[in-house]
C-alpha cells in the first residue's frame, strides 16, 4: 500500500512543507516589498528557479519519502512503536525519526500514548500507525485532484485560447476580445491549438483513475 504512487504523494506533503518554508524565506529576503506566495509550486514560479534546482528539490523529496518516512510507518505497521526502537530497527538517526513521528502525528495518519514510568518518572511515547485515516485523506485527495482536473479538461474543450507571443498572459476568446486582441505589453494575442493541453489533463485523468483503483484493491485485500 505505501508504495502506491497516491499514497507517496500524499507523504510528500511533509517534505514539500519543509522546502516552502525554505522558499518563502528566500522570496521574503530577495523581494522584501512583495507578498509571499503560498504553495511550493508558486514559490518555485516566483523565485524563477533554474531547473536543476528544481530537480533537486524533487529528488529530495522523492528520496525522504521512500527511505526516511515509509520505512518508519513499515516500523510502526510491524508493532515498533517508540521512537528508539523505530532508530534501531530502521537505522534512521534518532532525532530523525521522532521529527518524522511528529510530522505524521500533524498529518493525523500516526497517533501517541504518553506513559510515565514510575521508577524513572520518564515519559514513554508508544506511537501507532492510523490506517484508515491514511486511506481516508489519499481517496479524498485523489477526488479532490480528479474533480480539479475535469473541471481543467471542460474549460479546455469548450473555448478557444489566446496567449501572448512573449508568454505575458493566456486567455479565452472573450477575455482576449474584451482586451481587443491584445496583450498589455502591446504585442497581438495569437491563437493558441490547446489539444496538447487536452490530451495531457486526459492522460492525468486516466493515471491518477488507475492509481486510485489499484490503491483501493489494495486496501480491501
Amino acid at each position: 500500500m505505501l508504495n502506491n504512487p497516491l499514497v507517496k504523494k500524499l507523504l510528500s506533503k511533509i517534505v514539500e512543507k519543509e522546502h516552502e518554508e525554505i522558499l518563502k524565506k528566500r522570496f521574503k529576503e530577495t523581494y522584501p516589498d512583495e507578498e509571499t506566495p503560498d504553495g511550493i509550486d508558486n514559490l518555485i514560479r516566483a523565485l524563477e528557479l533554474p531547473p536543476e534546482e528544481i530537480q533537486f528539490i524533487a529528488n529530495d523529496i522523492k528520496k525522504t519519502v521512500e527511505e526516511t518516512i515509509i520505512p518508519i510507518i513499515n516500523s510502526l505497521i510491524n508493532g515498533t512503536d517508540t521512537d528508539e526502537e523505530i532508530a534501531k530497527e530502521t537505522g534512521i538517526k534518532l532525532n530523525v525519526v521522532r521529527k518524522i513521528l511528529y510530522k505524521l502525528y500533524d498529518l493525523k495518519i500516526a497517533n501517541y500514548k504518553r506513559s510515565k514510568d514510575p521508577e524513572t518518572q520518564w515519559f514513554t511515547y508508544s506511537w501507532k500507525f492510523e490506517k484508515e485515516e491514511l486511506i481516508k485523506q489519499v481517496r479524498d485527495e485523489c477526488e479532490k485532484d480528479l474533480n480539479t482536473l475535469n473541471k481543467e479538461l471542460d474549460k479546455e474543450e469548450n473555448n478557444m485560447f489566446f496567449v501572448c507571443p512573449y508568454g505575458h498572459i493566456r486567455c479565452t476568446f472573450d477575455e482576449a476580445s474584451d482586451e481587443e486582441f491584445l496583450c498589455e505589453c502591446g504585442e497581438e494575442l495569437e491563437f493558441q491549438d490547446n489539444s496538447e493541453i487536452i490530451e495531457h489533463i486526459k492522460s492525468a485523468i486516466k493515471e491518477t483513475e488507475s492509481d486510485l483503483n489499484s490503491f483501493t484493491e489494495t486496501v480491501e485485500q
